[in-house]
């Protein structure tokens, strides 16, 4: 379920199911590594919204949440982690970033690699976020299982 009027519907009618949160956090700084960080981004948001179509039923995908500084966005990231997590059993942030899983260590926070996908053939980019996708479902199994 992704964050549009008829999955909210959809999600008030069933969410004794539906659990858990995942919230992308991307990185929007215009510096000499815009491209870099927009890849990041875009190959977040790649990953969330497959994990989301696997786990349709399970996890409600939130909008990314944006960020220029992480010392200024912090306390409104938490505050969201906080705000979400009184409706959803699990809140699981996923990003690029490797310095928010210590910044948000109240939080299950997974970090992604980034992948530059723009060169990449089609079959080796599927076969890439799938393998990615992969170790996500094992992360959130042993998280769902240890909560």
């Amino acid at each position: 379920m992704k964050w549009r009027a008829k999955d909210a519907e959809l999600y008030l009618h069933s969410k004794e199911y539906i659990d858990t949160a995942i919230i992308p956090i991307v990185s929007v700084q215009l510096d000499s590594n815009w491209k870099s960080i927009v890849t990041k981004g875009e190959y977040t948001s790649l990953i969330t919204e497959e994990l989301e179509r696997q786990l349709k039923g399970r996890v409600f995908l939130f909008p990314s949440s944006t960020y220029v500084e992480k010392e200024f966005s912090l306390p409104f990231i938490r505050k969201l982690g906080d705000s979400v997590n009184r409706e959803f059993r699990h809140v699981v942030f996923i990003t690029t970033e490797e310095e928010w899983k210590d910044a948000l260590e109240e939080f299950q926070v997974i970090t992604i690699p980034h992948v530059p996908l723009e060169d990449l053939s089609t079959a080796l980019k599927q076969k890439m976020v799938q393998d990615q996708i992969e170790k996500i479902l094992n992360i959130l199994l042993q998280y769902w299982n240890g909560s």
